[in-house]
């Protein structure tokens, strides 16, 4: 199987030993976007390094496929929300930190036309799912709920409103009216509450 494996030129992805020393892989490392668009393998998966940071792989993405249908997965991946996003945009699958054992699951799944998703990225998605329905969280909005899990991933307003598609006043807003009914006054306490209740790493 070929293994395109993107990174970025500044820094070396340590993913590349990794794919290296599984069997009956060839790995190819690449750079630039110009690579990527002129590359013989098209049939191989194509991995992201998350390092990469979501505007290039998205600009990447949507260049690539104006040519063809791709199977790509992200790679060192942190950031949920970042995660989700990567998932609509039709990522087969999430690695967030990679071993021997997990990417062979992976390439069984992706094998087998399956999405793979690692356990516990499955649990805090199933969790957020669950928490939001309950107390304290069912008393917010769907929105402001969004903004309460970007808030306790370290977002900045701005990121959340560019994420979200809202002004930043509304981000503002949102994240006011969640201090006032989650009784919480800072964002260290914003990171608390979702770690105690599962919704982040």
């Amino acid at each position: 199987m070929h293994i395109i494996l993107i990174s970025s030129a500044i820094k070396k992805s340590p993913s590349a030993k990794l794919f290296q020393r599984l069997n009956d892989i060839t790995l190819h490392e690449i750079t630039k976007l110009e690579d990527i668009l002129n590359y013989k393998h098209t049939s191989g998966l194509i991995f992201f390094d998350a390092a990469l940071g979501m505007e290039e792989i998205t600009r990447q993405i949507q260049l690539y496929q104006q040519k063809k249908a791709i199977k790509w997965l992200v790679i060192n991946a942190t950031d949920i929300q970042q995660s989700l996003l990567y998932l609509q945009l039709g990522a087969s699958g999430i690695l967030t930190q990679p071993g021997e054992k997990k990417v062979q699951d992976c390439l069984q799944s992706i094998s087998h036309g399956q999405l793979y998703l690692e356990p516990d990225f499955i649990q805090i998605l199933a969790l957020r799912q669950i928490k939001k329905t309950l107390l304290p969280f069912k008393q917010l909005t769907a929105r402001e709920y969004d903004v309460f899990c970007m808030l306790a991933e370290d977002y900045s307003i701005q990121a959340i409103a560019e994420q979200l598609s809202i002004t930043t006043k509304t981000a503002f807003n949102c994240q006011a009216q969640l201090r006032k009914k989650l009784e919480i006054k800072n964002q260290q306490s914003i990171f608390k509450l979702a770690k105690k209740h599962g919704l982040i790493n």
